[in-house]
């Protein structure tokens, strides 16, 4: 569901030909605030939408210059923000967390405030773009090989957005005297309780080339050898009627199989 828009920022609030005395920088993020009000925990995932230039532009998009933080009830933790290998054109970054029954947590988008970015007397930092909140489906070991919707009904949750930003003197390294604002953004949906639909589960299907961009195979999350023969077979069966039988699945599926000793074989028989 859609949450709210964004808009980061570090730049002058008022860019060249004012004078820089008078031109502060401002340094702004996207916090929002969430309330899981069930009585269990669950995993959220947070999508940023971006806007892109045309041409690209290195200081209008996440890559680099975002950092994800969320605090419970102590200090903040880091949070990954994906994709990591994002380029110029990408235009959606996630991030997910967890989050137990009953509690409150504030998940900020920030900007990647790095000694080089403070040290500009210009910067020219500037990205926005929307927000959107799903409860995905996670995978589990039973049934293996298929994702599970994380309830069967819509979760509840309380969602507060805001826009804070700090006034940053030109002459930063001589002064700890900082102005702050913040303001909060309108809901999509316009209430703060809201319902989540889950995302429902399925089959974890298997692409060509996926065995090269999985982890060692070796250290699978599960023991194939350790199932019963009738669990074992039925996980065959749901696996191998997926598949779409053209030569590159097949040789995945054959290397797959291979690496979890099981001695089966499959071929085009077209």
């Amino acid at each position: 569901m859609e949450v709210s828009t964004f808009e980061l920022l570090v730049k002058r609030i008022a860019p060249p030909p004012a004078a820089s005395a008078i031109a502060r920088r401002v340094v702004q993020g996207y916090f929002l605030t969430i309330s899981n009000l069930e009585n269990e925990a669950f995993q959220y995932t947070l999508d940023f939408y971006i806007s892109l230039p045309n041409p690209p532009n290195s200081n209008r998009t996440l890559v680099n210059n975002a950092v994800v933080l969320i605090d419970v009830a102590g200090a903040n933790q880091p949070l990954t923000l994906t994709p990591t290998n994002a380029t110029v054109s990408t235009t959606r970054f996630s991030t997910s967390f967890s989050l137990g029954a009953r509690q409150t947590a504030s998940v900020q988008l920030l900007p990647n405030l790095t000694p080089a970015l403070l040290a500009e007397t210009n910067p020219d930092l500037e990205v926005r773009g929307f927000v959107e909140i799903r409860l995905p489906a996670i995978f589990r070991r039973a049934p293996l090989f298929r994702r599970v919707p994380q309830s069967n009904r819509p979760v509840k949750v309380l969602l507060n957005p805001e826009i804070r930003g700090t006034f940053l003197p030109n002459n930063i390294t001589n002064t700890t005297d900082f102005d702050q604002i913040n303001y909060p953004l309108a809901l999509a949906s316009g209430n703060g309780l809201n319902q989540i639909e889950p995302e429902p589960g399925g089959p974890i299907l298997i692409n060509p080339g996926v065995i090269d961009r999985l982890p060692q195979l070796g250290q699978l999350p599960f023991d194939f050898t350790s199932l019963s023969e009738v669990e074992q077979a039925n996980i065959l069966a749901e696996v191998m009627g997926q598949i779409d039988p053209n030569n590159d699945n097949l040789q995945n599926v054959n290397q797959l199989l291979s690496n979890l000793n099981i001695p089966i074989r499959m071929n085009n028989a077209s």
